[in-house]
């Protein structure tokens, strides 16, 4: 018994021994969490009680053979009532069938009818198209992209918990806004529409992974192809753009392939990624690099990857989530600081203006660029 409990002893003071030692290795997690600043060491948090709540959090952070700890809880919980656990994240993971992963909002929108009032998207819809005349006043090219949502595409393989009653004659917010986009004669490219036709040809690549949230890269280079394509047509000249000839199906997990299966930190090979469908591109050249920018959501990038790899730009800048700017050729990836933003001075001499939203999102399109890019028309001088 004296034994035991010197055993279960050492077995407590594991952790705090490998934060002091880093001995034994710990095992890395997956996934994003935020920075965690030190406790504030001051009377006035120690008296208010922050102090404790600050050194907790900080603490659990750091606690020795915490990736260990974790992925072991996580695989009990999924292998016991397969649960799955994101931990310090945003995401919210669950498991369908055969093994398919979704991120649970992209779910709950698959579930519940659209909520935005007719007028609210009436509108929204009416914006677009006086962005899209904006541009054109200077000569930029605007495209609308939708990507579409994994749950709306494969609801095949969703949880039974996503079969809600009156799933079947609900309608979305896509649903509702898209006829007023065409209506108004906005520059679109339906990826909901698309996907749904490319997934019932016959023989067709899966256009998304079982682990991730994204259109693979199978559907995301078929798309860079379509954008390159509806550019060279909006703006007259002879863009670049690339062909998908064929696919080819391996286990290679590439950069977000399996974005959701790391989130939930198991330990490896649970779940299985599966097969991956990777792209067998062609390119076609053209006497004219453009310059876009991009505006979008985690979409974009899995798309611009295929674009920047060629290139089918001269220089492209993203938008992402209208909060950072990420650029080609120069890689860089910094703040926008939208307060010295300066939208006509950033779009002068673009060719092109993408903005690209995931239909579960489509109220939140261009996350407010949109709106600022039609404020800044209005107010500029010579403007009607």
């Amino acid at each position: 018994l004296l034994f035991a409990a010197i055993l279960f002893s050492l077995f407590l003071a594991l952790p705090l021994v490998q934060m002091g030692t880093g001995w034994p290795s710990d095992c890395p997690l997956d996934g994003w969490e935020k920075p965690i600043p030190p406790p504030r060491l001051d009377l006035r948090a120690w008296g208010g009680g922050n102090l404790q709540s600050q050194f907790d959090v900080w603490f659990n952070r750091r606690v020795g053979l915490r990736g260990w700890l974790v992925r072991t809880a996580n695989q009990i919980n999924f292998a016991l009532f397969r649960e799955l656990k994101v931990y310090n994240s945003g995401s919210r993971v669950m498991m369908g069938r055969e093994g398919f992963l979704y991120e649970k909002d992209y779910v709950d929108a698959y579930a519940r009818p659209g909520f935005q009032p007719p007028d609210r998207l009436r509108e929204l819809s009416a914006s677009v198209r006086r962005a899209q005349d904006c541009l054109a006043a200077d000569g930029i090219a605007f495209l609308l992209l939708i990507a579409p949502s994994k749950a709306e595409i494969h609801p095949e393989f969703l949880p039974a918990a996503a079969d809600v009653a009156g799933r079947s004659s609900r309608r979305s917010d896509y649903d509702n806004l898209i006829g007023f986009l065409r209506r108004d004669g906005v520059n679109l490219i339906d990826g909901h529409e698309l996907f749904l036709e490319w997934k019932n040809q016959p023989g067709a690549p899966a256009l998304f992974t079982r682990g991730g949230i994204h259109w693979n890269h199978y559907g995301a280079a078929r798309m860079a192809g379509l954008v390159m394509e509806r550019l060279r047509d909006l703006t007259g000249k002879d863009l670049p753009t690339i062909r998908v000839a064929g696919s080819e199906t391996n286990d290679a997990v590439v950069a977000k392939d399996n974005d959701l299966g790391d989130l939930v930190n198991l330990w490896p090979g649970h779940p299985r990624p599966g097969p991956q469908t990777h792209p067998v591109v062609e390119h076609r050249a053209g006497s004219y690099l453009p310059d876009i920018l991009f505006v979008g959501d985690s979409f974009v990038p899995t798309l611009t990857v295929h674009m920047d790899a060629f290139p089918l730009y001269r220089r492209r800048n993203t938008y992402y989530y209208y909060n950072r700017d990420e650029s080609y050729p120069e890689t860089k990836s910094v703040v926008l600081d939208k307060s010295r933003l300066d939208l006509r001075s950033e779009l002068r001499g673009r060719d092109a203006v993408v903005v690209e939203v995931n239909e579960a999102w489509i109220s939140k399109m261009g996350f407010g660029f949109i709106e600022d890019l039609v404020k800044a028309c209005e107010t500029a001088p010579g403007a009607p």
